[in-house]
């Protein structure tokens, strides 16, 4: 199970800045809902905020990979926001986070669930590939770059 299979351009935003991490996560959810009609966005945004309140998904070197269950969702969905200008988000490394990787998932999902999230953070482990996201203007350079297979990554 790879993350790329579950990206799409029409999850991906671009955004100047934002005011808090609620709002991001707001963002996010709104963004979840309008892929799929039948996704609620105040139930993703209050799962993803009851996450947060176990501890801060903020990962360091500018990204965070928000993620939640949800009960009654078929679908593994996926949303990104890339912000111009970082927001406080309790990242380890304590600096500002301006790329946000949102996961959600079914609730029975657990296997799904850890499966791309130690894929994406493997994928993100990759300093190529943080540099592109960060110099990426818009959201069709930033799926390319992110559906791309993984050999053509510089190491």
């Amino acid at each position: 199970m790879q993350i790329k299979d579950f990206i799409s351009e029409q999850g991906i935003i671009f955004s100047p800045s934002v005011s808090s991490k609620k709002r991001a996560l707001e963002i996010l959810s709104e963004t979840v809902a309008h892929q799929d009609t039948s996704v609620n966005k105040n139930k993703v945004l209050d799962a993803l905020l009851a996450r947060e309140k176990l501890g801060s998904t903020g990962l360091g070197n500018g990204i965070a990979i928000p993620h939640c269950r949800l009960e009654d969702l078929d679908n593994i969905f996926v949303s990104i926001l890339k912000l111009e200008e970082g927001v406080d988000f309790e990242a380890s490394d304590e600096h500002a986070v301006n790329f946000l990787f949102c996961l959600i998932v079914p609730q029975d999902a657990d296997e799904d669930h850890l499966q791309l999230l130690a894929s994406l953070a493997e994928l993100l482990d990759n300093e190529q590939l943080r540099k592109s996201i960060q110099e990426s203007n818009n959201a069709t350079e930033l799926y390319q770059i992110l559906t791309q297979d993984p050999e053509h990554l510089a190491a």
